[in-house]
């Protein structure tokens, strides 16, 4: 009581005792229960009954305590029954009003299957209807209907699935935000010596904490350390290595060894290759050189990576969640062996294909990427037609892909594939050429990102390319210098080790030039990009590949520091061969720098 009179003269709220209620544990005695509450101003025990929405005692009886859920949905339903909705008007009502009722308590209990069949049975039955007091055929199951359209559902919420991506929600919380105080509180109570991925869970902890737990697998799967300044981030223990099969070392730790964290790793904000590949498997010393240090000495992060930017989202966790329960249903089983009869298909038709592209088989796998790689022939001699050529025999493929899988038919052979395909491409590369020529204006494709410097930039004008050797992992790094409005020139010749992908490797040379031009003082700088793709990226200011996202970071908070930094499309228009000093930067020992007589 003097707890509640302090908080009334500070806050100036008066505590309404009549409508307060107080909770006792179990092992409190009636006498000790009645002598509380008389001393409380009578306050009643609370035995059930809901506050904010959600039940205050959870007793064994899970279906009692969230009855009122099911009860809510059946009686907004009922009340919507004798109204003449389409099938549209039920989905909406149920996906928006229905669906509303139980998430926030979702969020923080899980409830229990039986509840979440019950309701799902509920709203199925609303879909389809009754007739004669009795209800209708139900000609798909509510699993079916759960899933998103492409996959031939109508993106109804999965309950249980729904339940466990919010719940995920809080585990991210309480991991990406320690201080807050029901993460320390928790922190304190289950896992205080230890991480929440790794503490056992306690027969006596509550029903919140048993909910929270039962997900943890899947969080913990796609969660990833990030490293920053790798002191948080136990070497042999956490996931940091993002293209391991389990993100961690698959080298033995070595007896004795006194290397704990990945801070001691890194020496000058960078890898201490000597040590990596003392400690370290060659693999695996590969895949940590391949890591970049980020900026500025920045604490070691969570990455969830099953969302673009590294973030948990409701969203992501609910396509993970589903994923994992329609994984083991027969029917994903045959979808999968279609698919994997087709990509046998698919290899036979590319393997005899007219044009290869070397340097995209490392993104194969995931076609943005490697769609990505692609578009950077467009420059190149007869690059356009390469990529309309290649671009028809997708089309190709995905018709031979579609009567295979729709109409049940055989689907042509390989070589039938690659001459329709071809065939097509002549007949438009025909067509167009019977056109008449478009303006420049008309016949340039807008970029969503800062469009090419104009010449009349003031400032620096930095133009990049590189060149990388797989054989050895360097990275020649050549950029122009054009200082405006004078012209004076030079050139950079950089060497740095290549991190095995090409759209990083572009990205860490905008880096590495960044911080170059920053050591020069400059305040005001344009850099010209080859790369559309990283363009792009840059604007959205995240990524899908973690390594690329701390990249991007990276160069959005160098571009902070100039008083102004664009990024545009390379117009090819320079007179300093980007390409020649890359390649002669692959066999300089220190970064070399020249000065470029203005042309007459």
């Amino acid at each position: 009581m003097t707890i509640l009179q302090a908080y009334e003269q500070a806050s100036g709220q008066l505590i309404n005792l009549e409508k307060s209620s107080v909770i006792f544990s179990k092992n409190v005695s009636i006498t000790q229960k009645q002598d509380v509450c008389g001393k409380l101003g009578g306050m009643e025990e609370v035995k059930h009954g809901r506050y904010l929405g959600l039940p205050m005692v959870i007793s064994r009886s899970k279906e009692q305590v969230f009855g009122y859920i099911k009860e809510n949905i059946n009686r907004r339903l009922e009340s919507w029954k004798n109204r003449f909705l389409s099938q549209a008007g039920k989905e909406v009502m149920l996906k928006l009003v229905t669906m509303a009722v139980p998430i926030y308590a979702m969020s923080c209990f899980k409830l229990p299957r039986k509840l979440c069949k019950d309701l799902s049975s509920t709203m199925a039955n609303y879909w389809w209807g009754e007739a004669n007091g009795k209800n209708k055929m139900h000609w798909i199951s509510w699993k079916k209907m759960a899933q998103e359209r492409k996959e031939g559902g109508l993106n109804f919420k999965d309950l249980e699935a729904f339940n466990k991506a919010l719940l995920g929600k809080q585990i991210w919380r309480f991991i990406t935000k320690p201080n807050l105080l029901v993460s320390r509180v928790l922190k304190a109570k289950y896992f205080s010596k230890e991480s929440i991925f790794t503490c056992k869970v306690p027969s006596t902890a509550s029903w919140f904490w048993k909910g929270l737990m039962s997900v943890r697998d899947v969080l913990e799967e796609g969660v990833l350390r990030r490293i920053g300044n790798g002191i948080s981030t136990k070497i042999w223990e956490h996931k940091w290595i993002p293209q391991a099969p389990n993100g961690k070392p698959s080298t033995t730790k070595p007896q004795n060894c006194k290397f704990e964290t990945v801070q001691q790793l890194i020496t000058n904000k960078r890898w201490n290759s000597n040590l990596v590949f003392r400690l370290f498997n060659k693999s695996d010393a590969m895949m940590i050189l391949s890591i970049p240090v980020r900026l500025g000495g920045r604490e070691d992060s969570h990455y969830w990576g099953y969302n673009e930017g590294g973030e948990y989202t409701v969203r992501s966790g609910y396509k993970r969640f589903m994923k994992e329960s329609l994984g083991s249903s027969n029917s994903k089983k045959k979808a999968g062996t279609s698919m994997e009869a087709g990509s046998n298909q698919t290899k036979a038709i590319w393997k005899i294909a007219p044009i290869t592209w070397e340097g995209a088989d490392d993104q194969i796998g995931n076609f943005h990427r490697w769609w990505s790689r692609i578009t950077e022939a467009k420059n190149r001699q007869d690059g356009r037609n390469h990529m309309g050529l290649t671009a028809n025999i997708l089309w190709q493929i995905w018709k031979d892909r579609n009567k295979r899988e729709f109409e049940n038919q055989a689907g042509y052979n390989p070589c039938s594939v690659i001459q329709k395909a071809h065939m097509e491409w002549l007949e438009i590369v025909e067509l167009d050429s019977k056109k008449e020529p478009q303006s420049t204006t008309e016949t340039v494709v807008p970029v969503e990102v800062d469009s090419v410097a104009p010449e009349s930039h003031e400032g620096v004008n930095l133009r990049v390319a590189i060149k990388t050797s797989k054989r050895n992992a360097v990275l020649g790094i050549g950029v122009s210098v054009r200082r405006v409005p004078n012209e004076a020139q030079e050139v950079w010749a950089l060497k740095d080790r290549s991190l095995g992908d090409h759209n990083i490797d572009e990205a860490t040379t905008i880096k590495l030039t960044l911080c170059k031009a920053l050591d020069r003082q400059w305040s005001t700088i344009s850099v010209q990009i080859r790369n559309k793709g990283l363009l792009k990226l840059l604007k959205l200011g995240k990524a899908s590949d973690c390594r690329m996202t701390t990249l991007i970071e990276d160069i959005l908070s160098l571009k902070s520091l100039f008083r102004m930094c664009s990024f545009c499309l390379d117009n090819d228009d320079d007179n300093i061969d980007c390409n020649s000093v890359s390649s002669y930067a692959h066999g300089i020992l220190l970064d070399e720098e020249f000065l470029v007589p203005p042309c007459s």
